[in-house]
Formats: structure tokens, sequence, C-alpha cells
């Protein structure tokens, strides 16, 4: 059933019954009243629906530091062997470091064991019903996670990540929290659906490039498939919103299926963080809600503006982003294209001796990025500066099973720079540079 009407004045202030201010619980004075309203509590109070959303963040919260906590991309250790990996936007990451992985320091799982009392103590304090703490915990685990995952590393990269970070976001800080959850996540999927309007995806060489093909099914039947994909995270994903039963109940059961099978490929990672919010926020109990076009909404808003600028990154940047990976990592990018690729570097030595360095992938999962290799080398660069003569470097990437480019063929990697947001002239494109070097044999998907 619809919300009920309000006046034209709450309306404008941001006052609608759905969410609209209860009196604080018995107890809750002070400053835990104030936060319970800075942060709109009442609504996590009174709708079972967030109060579950709560904690499927909190099983997000438990894989992510599970897995976190036995990498090592994150440390003091990895820096001092080039190990690590800063955003492009803030390359000097590794300068803030200060954790120590085992065997050779216990500072890493040391913190990693008090986000685990946090997470347990929060799981209590939601059964208690005391959100207010519940909340605040959880406003912890999230700080750590958009610090190292957006800030400090991208050791730890996975769109899996976004989505959790996203609904997170919307959780703890905005009003009309059902609302927004229940829109990010459709237009988190149909972001998902724009990195596949691609060859890799419209033809299917995605899948027909690997040796083992599309899970389960025969070949002939992938681009009907891949293309099927397409039109649920483009059609299907609006229908979830839809008033019609029907439709609504239909695009409900074709993402729990979508997600079940593809967790036959990425295994339990994105299914933990996606399938418990589509079964909440769409699940039976999913019932219509009035647009909040009000000054209280302006976070959530903002939110869904801040994934669409994100999403819009790799789109500005000239050049084929599969190929460059430029601008990739800003937006949504699982399964855009299945990578091979092969770096070459000399490294000279002002004494006259020589280095080669090289780092190749045949696995379609694992992200071919130029950046990720100029960044190893400008930190040998860096380190013994006073050493290298010069460092010849070549990167040869081939997408969806088509020939190797050979996209970076620069004397010097030391002298050259990598921006973030704007296209880099020594990675070179298709038909202004770039030319072919072989053809790649089918690969796996990891």
């Amino acid at each position: 059933m619809s919300a009920p009407e309000a006046s034209f004045l709450d309306f404008i202030v941001g006052r609608t019954p759905e969410v609209d201010e209860a009196p604080p619980p018995a107890g809750v004075t002070g400053p835990a009243a104030r936060y319970r309203r800075a942060f709109a509590l009442h609504e996590l109070e009174a709708q079972p629906a967030l109060q579950w959303f709560f904690g499927a963040l909190l099983l997000g919260f438990f894989v992510t530091f599970w897995e976190w906590s036995g990498e090592s991309g994150f440390t003091l250790d990895a820096v001092a062997r080039d190990r690590h990996r800063c955003w492009p936007h803030f390359q000097s990451c590794g300068d803030y470091y200060f954790l120590r992985a085992m065997p050779l320091g216990y500072s890493q799982t040391l913190v990693y064991m008090g986000l685990f009392v946090l997470i347990f103590v929060a799981a209590v304090a939601a059964l208690r019903q005391r959100w207010v703490l519940a909340h605040a915990l959880m406003l912890v685990l999230f700080a750590w996670k958009v610090l190292i995952y957006f800030v400090l590393s991208m050791a730890f990269m996975g769109n899996y990540h976004t989505f959790h970070l996203v609904f997170a976001l919307i959780f703890l800080f905005a009003p009309y929290k059902l609302f927004f959850l229940r829109r990010v996540l459709v237009l988190l999927y149909f972001f998902a659906a724009s990195i596949k309007i691609h060859e890799g995806w419209i033809l299917g060489t995605y899948f027909t490039s690997m040796r083992t093909g599309i899970p389960l099914f025969p070949e002939v039947m992938t681009p009907l498939l891949t293309n099927g994909v397409i039109a649920l995270e483009t059609f299907g994903a609006p229908l979830l919103l839809s008033r019609r039963r029907t439709w609504q109940r239909g695009a409900f059961i074709a993402f729990i299926f979508f997600h079940l099978y593809s967790g036959v490929l990425v295994k339990y990672m994105y299914p933990t963080m996606c399938l418990p919010p589509v079964l909440i926020l769409f699940g039976p109990r999913y019932r219509t809600m009035r647009s909040p076009l009000t000054l209280r909404a302006l976070p959530g808003w903002a939110t869904m503006l801040l994934c669409a600028l994100g999403q819009s990154v790799s789109f500005l940047i000239p050049g084929d982003v599969k190929l460059t990976l430029e601008g990739n990592y800003y937006g949504l990018y699982m399964f855009e294209a299945n990578h091979q690729c092969q770096s070459s570097a000399t490294v000279s030595y002002k004494d006259g001796g020589d280095r080669l360095i090289t780092n190749e992938s045949a696995v379609a999962h694992r992200r071919c990025d130029p950046y990720g290799e100029w960044f190893r080398l400008h930190a040998l660069c860096r380190r013994e500066r006073s050493k290298i003569a010069s460092v010849q470097w070549t990167f040869d990437h081939s997408i969806n099973g088509g020939p190797f480019y050979r996209i970076v063929d620069v004397a010097d990697a030391c002298a050259i720079e990598y921006r973030p947001f704007k296209h880099n002239e020594w990675i070179q494109l298709p038909g202004a540079g770039a030319r072919k070097i072989g053809v790649p044999v089918k690969n796996y998907y990891e």
C-alpha cells in the first residue's frame, strides 16, 4: 500500500508520515537523543526491514575484515617490497602505512581482532534494540573500511565493496533510508549494465575466449545469456520498484537466480554483499514509497549523484577503458572484459648492468592495468634513483580474445607520470600508435 498523505508544508520541510520522528525510547536522553535525531534512528526503530538491513551490513563488514586480516597489501612490509598499490589520486599512500603482518608482526591481526569485537558488540546491541550504540559502532567499522579502501590502498579492490559501502553510507547518514537504499541498488545495477555495452558481452566473447566457457551452459547460448544479463540489469532492475506485483515479483525472483548463478564464478563475497539486500529491500513485505523531494532528502540524492559521478569518470576519458583501464576503478567495473597481458621492463643501471622485470596475466578476472605496473616501476625508481639510468618498458594487452596491442612502449618509465582523471599520452590506443603484437590462446577465469 502507498504511504499516507501529508500536508504540503510537511512535505516541503521533509516530514512525511512513514519516516516522521517518534519520541525517543525510554532511557534515551541528552547526547543519545540528539545523536538519534541527527542520524534519523527513529526510522531504524520503526521499520523492521532496516533492522534486518543492519544485520546484512554487519555481515558485510565481517566478511570484509576476515578477508583483509590475512592480506599484507596494507602493511609496512608491502611498501618495503613494492607490493603495495596506491590510488592514482593519492600515490604516496605508502608513506602512511603503520601495520605489520605475520610472521613479522602482530599489529595487523590486533587491529582486526579489535574490529571483530566491535562487530560482536554491535550485533548484541542490535538484538537488544540499543540502536544508538549499534549505529555508533557501525560508524567506526565504516570509517575504517572507507579509509583503507578509498584512501590508503588499492590492494583489496572488488565491486562488492562498492555496493556495501554505498549501502552503509545511506544507512548511516541519510534520512528516508529505506527509500534510498532501494533506489541506489537499482541505480548500481544500471551502472553494472552500462559497462557491459561492449563487444565482450554483446557478442559473448568474454566467455567464449575462455577454455571453460560460460558456466553450466553450452557455448552456443553464450550471446543469449550475456545479453540477457544486460537486459536484466537495465530493464529488470527498475521493475524491482514496480507497483505491479507480477512485474515486481518476477524481477525479484530473476535477481535471486542471477546472484546464485554468478556465485559459480565469483564465489561467496559478491552474493554475500548483494543478495541479502535484495531479499530485504524487495522481498515479500515490499511496499512502494513516495519520492521525498524535500530538503531532508538531500543526503540521499547526493549519494546517488556521487555514484553517478564516479561511474562517469571512465566515460569522460578518451579511449577504450577496457583496454587502458583509465578511470576504471572510480565506478563499477566487474566483468567488463576478459584480460590477458604481459609487461616487460629492462632496468639499466649506471654501473652498466641490466635487470629484466616481467609480469604477465593469463586469467580473465585479473585486470591488466598499466597504472599498476607503472606504480611498481616508479616505486623501484624512487628506491634506487641513485643507481638507475633508465627503465625501458613495454606493456601488451588483449581483451576478450582479441589481438595483443602494445599500448605502452617507453624508453624510461621513471620519466613519465600518471594522471588519474585524464588520458595519459604514453598509453597508446589502437589506430593511434598501438600496434598488434600477437594473438592470445584461450585462458581461464582464474
